[in-house]
């Protein structure tokens, strides 16, 4: 029995470690050397592991694992913004960019939650997930070939995905009758309202 329950907790786990990784990486210096990298390396691998697992595992997923997964996702993502970004050899204003776009998906996050939910909502999209995944690769390829044309380049793109993630996000926040953080796209509200108001009906008819 504990075996089991302790195995329904691995994702939990993987994404409090994420946590503890990334905060530890504001101790280490340099920001950019072979341990941090390392570090950071492995804390972006919980993040792919710990969704995965959840998945896999029944009874891996929950709404704690849920709300874990969003905070564990915004403490590495303060920690690259601050800390690593700073360091690298790239365009004096990305990093003011980066800061200004951190600060625009919280805040749009919040009020669209907050108008349409009565709480802040971030949303598990793909579009999310790969901007996610696009800011987590931005030191990896800074390490591996150190500044160039291909990392300023690089920027340019995460910025533009990183407009198209942020407005989908207050989009769907907006659309949705209630809160779904399972959402994949904006392509999927009219079926989760669908399914919502099913719902609701079938209880009111109980």
């Amino acid at each position: 029995m504990e075996n089991s329950q302790f195995v329904r907790n691995i994702p939990n786990i993987l994404t409090l470690s994420r946590i503890v990784l990334a905060l530890s990486l504001i101790f280490i210096h340099p920001p950019l050397g072979a341990l941090s990298f390392t570090i950071y390396c492995i804390a972006g691998f919980t993040d792919m592991a710990d969704g995965f697992l959840a998945r896999r595992i029944p009874g891996g997923g929950s709404r704690l694992g849920a709300e874990l997964d969003s905070i564990a996702d915004l403490v590495l993502a303060l920690v690259g913004i601050f800390i690593i970004l700073p360091v690298m050899e790239i365009w004096d204003w990305f990093w003011m960019v980066a800061i200004g776009f951190f600060v625009v998906k919280v805040l749009t996050a919040s009020i669209t939650g907050f108008i349409k939910h009565k709480r802040p909502l971030f949303l598990a999209t793909i579009a999310n997930k790969i901007a996610a995944l696009l800011l987590f690769l931005c030191p990896v390829f800074y390490f591996i070939i150190g500044a160039s044309l291909f990392i300023n380049l690089y920027l340019v793109f995460l910025v533009a995905w990183f407009c198209m993630a942020i407005t989908e996000e207050a989009v769907i926040n907006m659309l949705l009758d209630k809160p779904d953080k399972g959402i994949k796209g904006i392509w999927e509200v009219r079926e989760v309202n669908h399914r919502i108001r099913a719902s609701e009906y079938e209880n009111v008819n109980l």
